[in-house]
């Protein structure tokens, strides 16, 4: 076999065979490879430019979010932060800004080298970079709504005292651990801010794995309010009915009975509180049905047993204090039948015997 040394140009042999050369094999390659270069350098151009750029523009954002302060919106909301939070919050935005144009730079950059991006890939990262800002957006604000909306419906019930209306019932810690009825009012407003908005900042997200369930509990809110709003006036008015029957009597009897009457409405009100909030209670009303009825079953029979040895006990005294009467009229009565037929069988009134006759 003839060995081929490689030569720059074809060489034909004398049995008329052409020999391909080993650089004309390489050419396409390394034509390539300088083809590439140009696009190598671009692409590395585009990424340092990127890196810049992301870097300017992350510094130039942090600046600017630091000097607006957005602390002064979060205060006294969930999305407070201890420390610096103006300077927390400017660093995260800037860093959110500085590692989109990151990636725009390589998405850049590889769309430079030739390589297919899916164009939808495309917008799903600009889309998604839009809601992420957008929803941040939205948190802010909402809590920031949801803080001054809070203390100003705080002020407007503290004005009325309601404090007074439910001392020494189990609304009054509920309610002092939070400043009050006003601000438990306050804070319930402002948390039900701080869920629209939050629901709002998911909606944008477009995640609806999570919206959905989010959304749907919406209409539940207005149900769990009449439910607590049956249960704050449920309890006052179980508060007040108890007092009333205690202060009938001095006695220890009265008082248990003023609890007991106290603790039933309880049970009555939570029953109707959660019925009205849509939660099942179907339990409880069993529970409710069954414990009344073996209360005045067992009412009914202690009433009999009671009454009928009041019965028995005042008989027997009874008799006992009239039972010398009773035998002395039985006595009498026996002698005087006993007077009528002896004046009953005199000499006049007798019977002749059926064989006398008169002579």
């Amino acid at each position: 076999m003839t060995s081929v040394i490689a030569m720059r140009y074809p060489h034909t042999l004398g049995d008329g065979i052409v020999l391909q050369t080993a650089p004309d094999s390489l050419q396409p390659l390394v034509n390539g490879f300088l083809e590439a270069i140009p696009l190598v350098v671009g692409a590395i151009v585009i990424l340092l430019l990127g890196w810049i750029v992301g870097r300017i523009f992350g510094g130039v954002v942090k600046r600017l979010v630091a000097e607006i302060g957005p602390a002064q919106y979060t205060e006294g909301t969930p999305l407070e932060r201890e420390g610096d939070a103006d300077q927390s919050i400017a660093q995260g935005v800037g860093k959110i800004v500085k590692y989109v144009i990151y990636l725009l730079a390589v998405l850049a950059a590889v769309s430079s080298l030739g390589i297919a991006i899916p164009g939808g890939f495309l917008t799903n990262i600009a889309n998604g970079a839009v809601q992420i800002i957008v929803a941040g957006i939205i948190l802010v604000v909402g809590f920031a709504i949801g803080r001054f909306v809070g203390d100003l419906v705080a002020s407007v019930v503290s004005r009325f005292r309601l404090n007074g209306y439910v001392r020494d019932t189990p609304l009054a810690d509920a309610t002092d651990a939070v400043g009050g009825i006003g601000n438990a009012a306050g804070k319930l407003v402002e948390f039900l801010i701080y869920y629209f908005a939050l629901v709002a900042a998911v909606d944008a997200l477009d995640f609806p794995a999570l919206s959905e369930p989010l959304t749907a509990f919406i209409g539940q809110i207005p149900l769990i309010l009449g439910g607590l709003a049956v249960l704050i006036v449920g309890i006052y008015v179980a508060d007040l009915l108890g007092d009333m029957v205690a202060s009938v009597d001095a006695s220890r009897a009265a008082d248990i009975a003023g609890l007991a009457v106290q603790l039933f409405v309880y049970y009555i009100v939570v029953v109707f509180a959660l019925d009205t909030a849509g939660f099942d209670t179907s339990v409880l009303t069993s529970l409710f049905n069954t414990v009344i009825v073996a209360f005045f079953g067992s009412l009914g029979l202690a009433l009999a047993i009671g009454v009928g040895g009041m019965l028995a006990l005042g008989g027997q005294d009874y008799v006992a204090e009239n039972i010398d009467d009773w035998m002395g009229s039985v006595r009498n009565s026996a002698s005087d039948l006993n007077e009528d037929a002896e004046s009953d069988s005199g000499p006049g009134d007798g019977f002749e015997s059926p064989g006398s006759t008169d002579d």
